[in-house]
């Protein structure tokens, strides 16, 4: 197997309480708030594609330490406005957090680093 074979091989993918939480919440805004259902259905599509899509190349999101002070691995996506937040580690995908674009994601993800 290549190096670029073994990139596209099947990933281990693992959801957070924080990211299933997430996803739902996503849902049920977009269905009740916005009071369309079938948008709803329609986000959370386009993230889990997203997410299929970093299975298959899970070095392509982008590095989150270039934006923060400190090292983190986090790398991340973007979908359907939301950003995808994940770690790849030992062959595994973990989705930490899947949070809008336009909220404070960064005290989202590291709230003891606004401490500081």
């Amino acid at each position: 197997m290549t190096k670029s074979e073994k990139n596209l091989a099947p990933q281990k993918l693992s959801f957070s309480s924080e990211a299933r939480r997430d996803l739902k919440g996503i849902q049920d805004y977009i269905a009740e708030e916005k009071e369309n259902p079938q948008s709803a259905i329609k986000v959370v599509e386009r993230i889990l594609d997203k997410i299929e899509d970093i299975l298959k190349m899970p070095n392509s999101g982008t590095m989150l330490s270039p934006r923060v002070n400190f090292e983190t691995n986090y790398r991340y996506r973007r979908a359907a406005g939301y950003h995808i937040f994940y770690r790849y580690e030992k062959n595994q995908i973990f989705v930490d957090r899947i949070i809008h674009g336009r909220r404070d994601y960064i005290s989202i993800l590291f709230p003891k680093a606004d401490e500081d």
